[in-house]
């Protein structure tokens, strides 16, 4: 009897959008993603397109996050708004590529997260109590998929949330493809408003977690002393002074000693926190304020490293990406904390604020080609599920 292998090789292009806890705009890239043997081998990223959000949108989006000031019709407007916003990110990137909508299989879009509440509360059930977590991103996928003719999958954390998941990180799957060595322990690190790590051990499975706040407590107070959106580089902070002491209360902080999986947001690091934050540094020039914050980042990254990570498996080299990636100063103060090997995603052709849309490219298609792509040791969730919805719809231009 004769056994005939057949080797199926195939290329597709897919459009990865993501719009993060910095609340800044949405990242649109083009891939080519090269499946063969049923599995991903090569991902090449073509272009990619930014879209900003004006200011009158980031002030809205920032109040649907606030408990208090949540306006439910301003959500629901918000959920449609941002879908023309996500559509308009589309339709930039095909024009700047030239590419026609019916080439790409589909678009892999990640939302707005207005809310993470990930820990298990009891809601009403039927004969008993159910044990409910939760996560809502924002921004119709019909729409976008009206807008460009595209399928569309969304709302990906929803499914591992649902498996007791707390449905974040997901962006293993792009730092495994990219950035694994042979014989060393890498941990890639997203600085976006909230920073999390994937680590890529030496040996074993891969895990992920986040370390805690990112840029988002830093561009707050940037943002309410200067009207400036972010520190350019680091270089507010790299005028001022750390104020150890305000370091040291922001340390005791009982999310760090947490074990992972774990997960957090704008809804534990936003305005209320920025706020009791200006209170307690109340005495200090501004400048040692955002040296203080900057620092406090820093910190929380590596104290994640050295109660999660370098005990079990050491620590080659970290790769950084996100806003983050660009701030000097936040990078020199992670180096002087950590004493490892610190190079940004660019290295491995991965731009800083490419890797997530890069990541729900690669998500959908798994999707659309029915495999698992969440990760339980990462999510908590109790098994490995295919993500996301699929929407289907004829392009319709208003």
């Amino acid at each position: 009897m004769y056994h005939i292998l057949i080797h199926m090789k195939k290329t597709s292009l897919f459009i990865g959008l993501m719009s993060g806890t910095s609340m800044d705009g949405i990242d649109a890239v083009l891939v080519e993603i090269t499946e063969e043997d049923s599995a991903i081998k090569a991902v090449k990223l073509l272009d990619l397109a930014s879209v900003e959000y004006a200011p009158e949108l980031k002030t809205l989006l920032l109040g649907l996050c606030s408990a208090r000031m949540m306006d439910i019709d301003a959500l629901t407007r918000a959920h449609f708004g941002l879908g023309e916003w996500n559509a308009r990110a589309v339709l930039r990137l095909l024009s700047k590529t030239k590419v026609d909508p019916k080439e790409i299989a589909a678009i892999g879009m990640h939302g707005q997260t207005i809310w993470h509440a990930p820990t298990k509360l009891p809601f009403p059930g039927i004969t008993h109590p159910f044990e409910i977590g939760g996560t809502l991103q924002i921004g119709n996928p019909q729409v976008v998929s009206l807008r460009t003719g595209i399928p569309v999958i969304s709302d990906f954390r929803a499914a591992d949330v649902a498996l007791g998941g707390e449905g974040a990180p997901l962006a293993l799957i792009i730092d495994h493809l990219f950035f694994s060595e042979a014989g060393k322990t890498v941990a890639v690190q997203n600085i976006g408003g909230i920073g999390n790590v994937t680590v890529l051990p030496k040996a074993g499975e891969l895990y992920a977690f986040d370390t805690g706040p990112g840029n988002m407590i830093i561009d707050a107070l940037v943002q309410r002393h200067t009207g400036q959106p972010y520190d350019d580089g680091g270089s507010l902070a790299s005028r001022g002074k750390i104020d150890e002491a305000l370091l040291h209360r922001l340390m005791d902080d009982p999310y760090f000693a947490l074990s992972p999986p774990k997960s957090t947001g704008r809804e534990v690091y936003g305005a209320p926190y920025v706020q009791r934050l200006i209170e307690m540094a109340e005495h200090l020039p501004f400048e040692d304020l955002i040296a203080t914050a900057t620092a406090f980042t820093a910190w929380s990254i590596a104290d994640s490293y050295k109660r999660f990570v370098m005990p079990r498996h050491g620590l080659d080299r970290v790769v950084v990406s996100g806003g983050g990636a660009r701030n000097k100063t936040l990078l020199s103060y992670l180096g002087s904390y950590l004493d490892r090997e610190i190079v940004t995603g660019e290295a491995y052709g991965v731009p800083d604020q490419g890797r997530e849309a890069m990541a729900f490219a690669l998500l959908a298609h798994e999707s659309l080609n029915r495999r698992p792509s969440n990760y339980p040791l990462a999510t908590g969730a109790r098994e490995r599920t295919i993500l996301g919805t699929i929407t289907l719809q004829e392009p319709v231009q208003i």
